[in-house]
């Protein structure tokens, strides 16, 4: 079954009956009126999504215009029946014109006339206008149902989204606050290693260099470690070389799936540091701007991760916060 989807507007279509008689109205306190018609509107892109099928969508546009059809021509009747002769009424395109309805003659029994013409006239419009509902009613109940299927269905969705993001933001909250990361770079010009101490036995980039972690070297979390790497990277007068230990990234990506949050390493750097960063060889790598240009580049926005946490920055390099070794 093929589905589109179109768009639906619920209308009060003002019937108006007593300005469309004039001075030839008079009120039957008999007679139940009815002011407005609810109709929904089928309207192709505009008004309210809804998925319908072809044949729904030709279903339901001809059933309101047959409503509003039957609608017109009804206060035409009633028009021409206090006297007017010259009229027209489309409520389908909401466009009509007619002469005005002056005082009728003061014959004798002119009012008593008036009187029975118009309450004729009203009973018969009531009777028309019943008839147009009624017809019309199993059309509006399916799109009504559809209508609150839909808004059902649309609210649920977002709610879901909602606690889809407030548990990625509670995951990737916890696993930035644990002070598990280390960064430690030889000497000027030499690489910065990013390692975490919490893994068993140091890393093979850690060996090479000789490094390990003393008493004076205090473990930082991932935000501290966002905030020093990038505060390197803006003070630096060439490329930062950061090498991220290949088991810290995949024992990241792991705690990440274990919250069910499905996140690259890159993905999950970006929402501590920043957009700043590009892919590298070894991890992440902050893209440089020469120093001649620093002045003129895109001041950092802070408050905030990409992902709406606290802490961090949403874009640019970070000025403060932990400064490293």
């Amino acid at each position: 079954m093929t589905t589109k989807w179109t768009g639906v507007s619920l209308e009060n279509v003002r019937l108006d009956a007593a300005a469309i008689a004039g001075m030839g109205f008079r009120p039957d306190p008999s007679v139940a009126l009815p002011e407005r018609v609810e109709v929904y509107r089928i309207l192709d892109g505009r008004g309210e999504p809804l998925p319908c099928t072809p044949a729904e969508h030709e279903r339901w546009e001809l059933a309101a215009v047959a409503c509003l059809g039957r609608l017109s021509r009804a206060l035409e009747d009633f028009y021409r029946a206090h006297g007017g002769t010259m009229i027209e009424i489309d409520l389908v395109t909401g466009r009509g014109s007619r002469y005005g309805i002056g005082r009728p003659r003061r014959w004798p029994g002119w009012e008593r006339r008036a009187v029975e013409r118009s309450a004729r006239a009203q009973r018969v419009l009531a009777l028309e206008v019943g008839r147009a509902v009624e017809e019309y009613g199993p059309v509006r109940a399916e799109v009504a149902l559809r209508v609150a299927e839909a808004r059902a269905a649309r609210r649920a969705a977002m709610e879901a989204e909602q606690r889809a993001t407030r548990h990625r933001r509670t995951v990737l909250d916890e696993l930035a606050l644990r002070r598990v990361w280390h960064h430690r770079s030889a000497g000027p010009g030499e690489p910065v290693l990013v390692r975490r101490v919490d893994l068993p036995g140091p890393s093979a980039e850690a060996v090479a260099s000789g490094d390990s972690v003393t008493e004076d070297q205090e473990p930082v979390t991932a935000r501290e470690l966002a905030d020093a790497l990038n505060a390197l990277a803006v003070r630096a007068e060439s490329p930062v070389d950061i090498r991220w230990d290949e088991r810290a990234r995949a024992a990241t990506e792991a705690e990440c799936l274990a919250g069910e949050v499905r996140l690259t390493f890159l993905e999950w750097w970006h929402d501590l540091a920043g957009p700043s960063w590009r892919p590298g060889p070894d991890g992440p790598a902050p893209v440089f701007v020469p120093p001649g240009q620093r002045a003129s580049a895109p001041r950092p926005s802070f408050g905030g991760t990409g992902m709406g946490g606290t802490g961090g920055f949403t874009g640019g390099h970070s000025y403060g916060g932990f400064g490293g070794y």
